[in-house]
């Protein structure tokens, strides 16, 4: 019988762990796809004839920049739409802001278009698009399930290499379908939040890989790695502070695990030069404008201060209306990861005690650890980033306790041994003694990794002595079968407790998170943003107004009606722009007059003629009330049936005092 040491015989098969890890992936992607396939039994809920509806207002934004990206690519309507405006303002003799003529995302007025200025989403989409009958909103539906599903494979392996494969499945599980994420990522969720875990992960993983590299020229390759990844990620999400953070993070893991300083700093130009040197410099700046929306809100002023002047206007904090950055309580963060805390404190404690004994192999990710602990000072959108180390604590436990048994059978098959191998010397007895050790000594060894860094590294005389063993061993073998003898299986010793070790640990798994699966938001299916029928009805306004005419509207809904080829004041894009607040102030006013002089002066100056006049609250209120130019193109109000439950943010912000700040 073979004789099983703790010390090398704690490995895991690649194989086996590929095929788990892609029924993960499969299950995360799966059950999105359900959704979709739910959506389908019910078309008049979730469908305006082909279209499938978005569970997001910002989904249109990427959509119309795919779509224009195509046209104008091609020479579609959008290049057309350019031409005749630049025609049209040509003929013009009074000077109208561009943003009131411009109608398009682009204001380049040029047929050309780089791919870099189309965000990665819509580049995607725009060439996928072709495959799906060029239905745009269906395109970007269904790249939901696989590119929200797309970080598990990355955290996996990550996992894998440090050697508890079982945290990264677990926690890739419990982080996909945990509501901070789950419910960012549905079917109909068409936004950055698909791929904000996939490429932190990915880049991660890679300064692991750099990290424990044996050779210069690997440490290159995956620090050039490293930095692709962060610049696949801007082009994704435009946020360059997540290349300083992992920069930050590279470089120390490096220092660290001793490589050379040489290697260092070249790994470091390599890092740099892939993810994009002048993205690289604007790094700390973005850092700060990224999470001020975020630490600092309430009643908060956002206000528009001009040079050499000490009283402006302040303006009132938009971000206060939007949900995404409501802060929850800590309870309230752990349930929208597993709805019993008891797991969630389990997992989380359990984490950071894994990090005690790995945290040389878990500094890589101590970015979106970062992110994930802001959820419990800021904004709950951060919760995302936190629920997949919930898992990794919560799988850690569970492979500690099924190998912890296998600990104790070992011990047993190796006392067997002992009892049967009485009959040989002291010294042989001995030596074997030795190699097997005791059974604290194996679990602290089981606990700690030593085990499994010591096997991949191959440091020190006595795992280099069992490898030499090891080798000597498969030589026999191989001489056997020169020899002709046996079967083609004859000779190949299959490693059955092993097998079952791993087969064990993984249907372990696997029953475990079946079990505590009902705690997540596994049995969301999400509505959508905009109800059917007012959807129609944005399609009816569409055939009744003129071209080139205005919608005065609340912001909610500006990327769809963009998206449909109607004009807005302002969208989920530039919100938070002070114009927000005359808007509002003009929709609770009840003065008409009030609203139709607001109205007039933001088609005709916009936010550079609030911020020029902005010398003081007298100043401003005078110029918005007295405008002097005249619109040419016709201006509706537009209201829907659902802004009255709106109504409360509305006068929140139409309400500030922008002379001593609060609202009523």
């Amino acid at each position: 019988m073979k004789q099983i040491n703790l010390l090398t015989d704690w490995k895991y098969n690649s194989w086996l762990f590929a095929g788990v890890l892609l029924i993960c992936f499969a299950v995360s992607a799966g059950v999105r796809y359900q959704q979709f396939e739910t959506w389908k039994k019910a078309p008049t809920v979730y469908f305006v004839d082909e279209r499938p509806l978005m569970t997001t207002l910002d989904a249109p934004f990427w959509l119309r920049l795919a779509r224009e990206y195509n046209d104008v690519k091609f020479g579609g309507e959008a290049l057309q739409r350019k031409k005749r405006d630049k025609a049209e303002q040509s003929k013009k003799t009074e000077s109208i802001p561009a943003e009131f003529l411009d109608h398009s995302p682009s204001s380049s007025g040029t047929s050309e278009i780089n791919y870099r200025d189309v965000p990665l989403l819509s580049y995607l989409i725009a060439h996928l698009t072709p495959f799906f009958n060029n239905n745009y909103y269906l395109t970007g539906t269904l790249l939901i399930p696989v590119l929200a599903s797309l970080f598990l494979l990355p955290l996996g392996i990550y996992f894998f290499r440090i050697g508890v494969p079982v945290s990264g499945m677990l926690g890739g599980l419990i982080g996909t379908f945990a509501g901070g994420y789950y419910m960012r990522s549905s079917i109909g969720r068409i936004d950055t939040d698909m791929l904000t875990l996939f490429f932190p992960v990915l880049t991660g993983l890679f300064i692991l890989l750099a990290s424990q590299a044996r050779s210069e020229r690997s440490v290159l390759i995956y620090s050039a790695g490293s930095g692709l990844s962060l610049f696949f990620f801007h082009w994704w999400y435009a946020k360059a502070g997540f290349i300083l953070a992992f920069f930050a993070v590279f470089t120390f893991c490096l220092f660290i695990h001793q490589i050379r300083f040489r290697t260092i700093l070249l790994g470091s130009l390599m890092f740099v030069l892939f993810a994009y040197p002048i993205t690289f410099m604007h790094g700390t700046g973005n850092i700060q404008y990224f999470l001020k929306g975020y630490l600092d809100f309430g009643e908060a002023k956002e206000s528009v201060v001009i040079q050499n002047l000490t009283n402006p206007a302040s303006f009132p904090d938009t971000m206060t209306t939007i949900s995404e950055v409501d802060r929850v309580q800590l309870t309230e963060v752990f349930r929208r990861i597993l709805s019993k805390p008891m797991f969630d404190w389990a997992g989380f404690i359990a984490f950071f005690g894994l990090a005690v004994f790995r945290w040389r192999v878990l500094l890589p990710l101590a970015p979106l650890l970062a992110l994930g602990l802001l959820s419990f000072q800021s904004s709950n959108r951060f919760i995302m980033y936190l629920a997949p180390f919930i898992g990794i604590g919560l799988g850690w436990l569970l492979q500690l306790g099924v190998e912890a048994i296998f600990i104790l059978i070992t011990k047993k098959i190796h006392h067997r041994e002992d009892k049967e191998a009485k009959g040989e010397s002291k010294k042989v007895k001995g030596e074997r003694l030795k190699v097997k050790g005791s059974l604290w000594a194996s679990f602290y060894s089981l606990v700690a990794g030593t085990h499994f860094e010591t096997t991949r590294k191959g440091a020190g005389n006595d795992v280099k002595i069992v490898n030499n063993k090891v080798k000597g061993e498969r030589n026999e073998v191989k001489e056997e079968r020169l020899k002709g003898k046996g079967s083609l299986w004859e000779g190949r010793e299959i490693d059955w407790f092993g097998w079952v070790r791993q087969g064990t640990l993984y249907l372990g798994m696997g029953f475990f998170f079946w079990v505590i699966s009902s705690q997540t938001a596994i049995s969301f299916v999400p509505a959508p943003s905009i109800h059917p029928r007012i959807f129609k009805t944005f399609l009816e306004v569409k055939k009744r107004v003129s071209d080139n005419s205005k919608l005065l509207t609340w912001w909610d809904y500006g990327h769809t009606l963009n998206d449909i080829g109607l004009g807005t004041f302002h969208d989920g894009g530039n919100q938070t722009q002070p114009k927000t607040y005359f808007i509002a102030r003009g929709l609770i006013s009840p003065d008409k007059k009030e609203l139709y002089d607001i109205t007039q002066f933001l088609a005709t100056e916009g936010n550079g003629g609030i911020i020029k006049n902005n010398t003081s609250p007298e100043a401003l209120l005078q110029a918005v009330r007295n405008p002097k130019l005249k619109p040419w193109d016709p201006i509706y109000l537009f209201f829907t049936a659902d802004m009255t439950g709106k109504y409360g943010a509305i006068s929140k912000l139409g309400s500030w005092d922008i002379v001593n700040g609060g609202s009523k």
